[in-house]
């Protein structure tokens, strides 16, 4: 049972680690979408601060992009294991109804 536990809780870690590069990039990006846009208007007044806050918004840039990517490769699928393959899959089975419907074919609908 211990080794259940353990997977669990190597799972939890994961998850936790998932949301925090998500947290991070989501803040990140919020950091560029404040600075980067301020610092070109500086940038086209002349003034010297505007380098500054472009140069501190592609840093911001790409720490969000690398936060998505590390989260992205954090995140493992859930993945079913093998098994016996069914044999009846892709069968069709008749309806156990002999009436049919509406949609039975040749019944015409709205031909009334």
């Amino acid at each position: 049972m211990s080794a259940l536990m353990e997977g669990l809780q190597r799972e939890e870690r994961r998850r936790r680690r998932v949301a925090l590069f998500v947290v991070l990039s989501c803040v990140a990006g919020l950091g560029v979408w404040l600075t980067a846009p301020f610092g070109i208007v500086l940038l086209t007044r002349g003034e010297v601060a505007g380098w500054l806050l472009v140069a501190a918004g592609a840093v911001l840039l790409a720490l969000t992009v690398l936060g998505i990517l590390a989260a992205r490769r954090s995140h493992q699928p859930v993945q079913s294991l093998p098994g016996k393959p069914n044999p009846r899959f892709d069968e069709p089975e008749p309806s156990p109804d002999p009436r049919g419907g509406f949609s039975m074919s040749g019944s015409y609908l709205g031909s009334h």
